[in-house]
């Protein structure tokens, strides 16, 4: 991914299971340094404070090269699960970095490598600027990194390395390279002399140590620096081990495991591996995490320790398959925490925060059915959690909607924009999505019931919910159009051409549809919202779409589940071979790496390498590198294109729709319950019982 130093676009980041760091816009600068709750280069509390630091930044003879603005000075970035790599050619010089975390340890390595492409003998200056604002944060991150502005810096010229140690908790981030810098220039630059003959490397290694005191992370950083080379192939093979864990039954690494797909077809096998990218990064085992192996929203410095149930749960099949574990914890930790008040839980200190996502109550109902469906623990409905049994809080949530009826329609109210999209100012109160998110829950709840021979109150259920369902289609569906209308507290109606009621009316009703709303709906979407390799949030028709530009809800592009759950719903309205058509191109924006919180449509951004091109962090908009949501195009291959069902009883089934993609591919390695099973293009093959 080349890009000049003025382009917007989004950083890529390195992770491991206890943080992250992200890329700046230069071939060595790092940001952003997050291993919760210990912080290095995020925004220090000073006065016209510049937000996140940045460190390790390059100059050559005195010019910060990362600010060229000519194609030639553009920077490449290239994405890998276990690093970042960046090169730049600068002053006759090629400069290659690759940075990576090591494996178990609150620090960032890189090795630097400047070679000499002039042509001739090249004596020059080089210096790395350090920086760090570390610090320990307290309580709830609700938004941004926190950081110091007061840090005690003391050079050891011994070592070569800089500390940088917080005065209110003492917390310390010691970093250097070898070979170890001769001098120190204003207070914090690490200036070598260079002299490269024609075609000469010289290598650097950079590491930052991040410890709760100056002693453990100056032994931290000697043990990185002198063992280097171990960590870095040691980085790599426990990529390598994670990636092959997640599809192997019994790893050590994840309670669960996702299937093995078998294709020929790229689009194919890169929709599966897209989403699986995501999952894979939103990935923490810390000790520090108040309730174990975490499930993270949002890879990035936003919103760096929250999980949230919306996004959580566009994606729960792929989780309750790779880790059902983790996320079952925080299904109970949902259950014990008053959501009907906050949008996430904060995995540093256990706690809610933010105000309410109206989706919650069907997100958490959710989880818990993927749950349910993947390992048939139905023993969990019966365990106690602060005096209530798991089956009182599903049947707490799918029925919370009662409580918010305030008018005379029988919808529930869902609030204002703060607790719905955030950006679409009509999309408020008596909202179809949310109101149809009941139907589901009440639909699952008397699944649970009936399964425990409950059968009057599983029939009470079942109806309250097909009268739900026929009072949503009443009032709020727009007749000849193909959307929806949200009704308000004075009961008028605000139509709004968002995709959100399109997918999510069709995810958990799409039964109590009519031929002709089926029809409608497919034709909305494809003349409004579809673009040929993404797709809009909000039609650029809808009278609200200049209110708010962010393009994860906006006429710009789409929030990553969005073209997933899209297609799921179209392949329900009977548009496959137009729907494979369209996923072929949507597969294309994973070239970039995770998919990103939004990508743009092709006419609003050209693509890169073919693909919608991911959306940057940059205000107006403030998307993270990667969320855990886009894994429902993992999702979307089990459970569509292959057609998985798995049942809460009985067999599981798969009716699959693969003659777009690869007729002969191969899903194996299916979990369901006690079992697991293998899809091919006639169905289910090879199910077997586990011994």
């Amino acid at each position: 991914m080349p890009h000049p130093y003025i382009e917007l676009f989004n950083l890529p980041i390195a992770m491991n299971d206890l943080g992250y760091a992200q890329c700046v816009k230069s071939v060595t600068g790092i940001s952003a340094i997050a291993f919760p709750p210990y912080v290095c280069c995020g925004a220090p509390d000073v006065a016209w404070s510049p937000g996140n630091l940045l460190t390790c930044e390059m100059l050559v003879n005195d010019r910060l090269i990362s600010t060229g603005g000519l194609p030639e000075d553009a920077v490449t970035y290239t994405w890998h699960p276990h690093r970042v790599v960046r090169e730049q050619n600068a002053q006759g010089l090629n400069i290659r970095s690759q940075m990576f975390l090591p494996p178990g340890e609150r620090a960032v390595a890189q090795t630097i490598q400047i070679k000499n492409v002039s042509g001739a003998t090249r004596d020059f200056r080089i210096g790395f600027d350090m920086r760090a604002a570390t610090t320990k944060g307290t309580g709830a991150w609700m938004a941004n990194l926190p950081g110091e502005g007061d840090n005690v810096m003391s050079w050891d010229a011994a070592s070569g390395a800089l500390t940088f140690k917080s005065v209110r908790s003492g917390t310390a981030s010691v970093q250097g390279l070898t070979p170890k810098a001769p001098r120190l220039a204003g207070a914090r630059v690490l200036e070598y002399d260079v002299h490269l003959a024609p075609g000469q490397t010289q290598t650097f290694r950079y590491v930052n140590a991040i410890a709760p005191d100056a002693t453990q992370a100056q032994a931290l950083y000697r043990h990185l620096q002198e063992s280097f080379d171990d960590v870095d192939r040691a980085n790599e093979q426990e990529f390598e081990r994670l990636v092959r864990s997640a599809f192997t039954p019994g790893n050590s690494d994840f309670s669960g495991h996702l299937p093995q797909l078998s294709t020929d077809s790229e689009a194919l096998w890169n929709l599966y591996q897209n989403g699986f990218k995501n999952l894979l990064t939103a990935r923490r085992r810390t000790p520090d995490s108040a309730y174990g192996p975490v499930l993270l929203t949002l890879s990035g410095h936003v919103l760096p320790t929250l999980t949230f149930p919306w996004d959580t749960a566009l994606t729960s099949l792929s989780l309750a398959l790779l880790d059902p574990a983790p996320l079952r914890t925080v299904v109970e930790v949902w259950f014990q925490r008053d959501m009907h008040k906050h949008l996430a839980t904060d995995y540093i200190s256990g706690e809610a925060v933010g105000p309410w996502y109206a989706v919650n109550d069907m997100a958490i109902i959710r989880c818990a059915q993927d749950y349910l469906r993947v390992t048939g623990d139905m023993a969990w409905l019966d365990k106690k959690i602060a005096g209530k049994t798991v089956l009182d809080y599903l049947e707490y949530h799918a029925l919370y909607w009662k409580n918010l009826r305030a008018t005379k329609s029988g919808l529930a109210d869902y609030g204002g924009i703060e607790n719905l999209l955030e950006l679409v100012s009509t999309y408020t109160h008596e909202v179809a999505g949310m109101n149809a998110g009941n139907v589901s829950s009440m639909r699952f709840l008397a699944q649970l019931r009936r399964k425990r021979g409950e059968t009057a109150a599983a029939d009470k259920l079942d109806h309250e919910a097909s009268e739900l369902a026929a009072t949503i289609n009443r009032l709020l569906y727009v007749d000849g159009k193909g959307w929806w209308k949200c009704g308000q507290p004075d009961g008028t109606f605000n139509e709004v051409r968002h995709c959100y009621d399109f997918l999510a009316v069709i995810d958990n009703m799409g039964v109590d549809l009519s031929a002709k709303q089926k029809k409608e709906m497919a034709e909305f979407f494809w003349e409004q919202l579809a673009s040929k390799t993404w797709m809009r949030a909000l039609a650029s028709g809808d009278p609200d779409s200049t209110w708010n530009v962010r393009p994860d809800h906006s006429c710009l592009g789409a929030y990553p589940a969005w073209p997933p759950m899209s297609a799921k719903g179209l392949y329900k309205l009977g548009d496959a071979e137009k729907t494979a058509a369209w996923l072929h191109e949507l597969s294309k924006a994973g070239y970039q790496g995770p998919i990103g919180q939004a990508h743009f449509t092709e006419d609003v951004h050209p693509t890169l390498a073919g693909g919608a091109y991911k959306c940057p962090q940059d205000a107006p908009f403030i998307t993270d590198w990667s969320c855990i949501s886009a894994g429902a195009f993992t999702d979307l291959v089990i459970d569509t294109i292959f057609g998985v069902d798995l049942t809460l009883e009985g067999p599981p089934r798969a009716t699959p729709q693969l003659a777009e993609f690869d007729a002969s591919a191969e899903l194996h390695g299916v979990r369901h319950r006690d079992g697991h099973f293998d899809v091919a293009a006639k169905g289910i093959t090879n199910a077997k019982q586990n011994s």
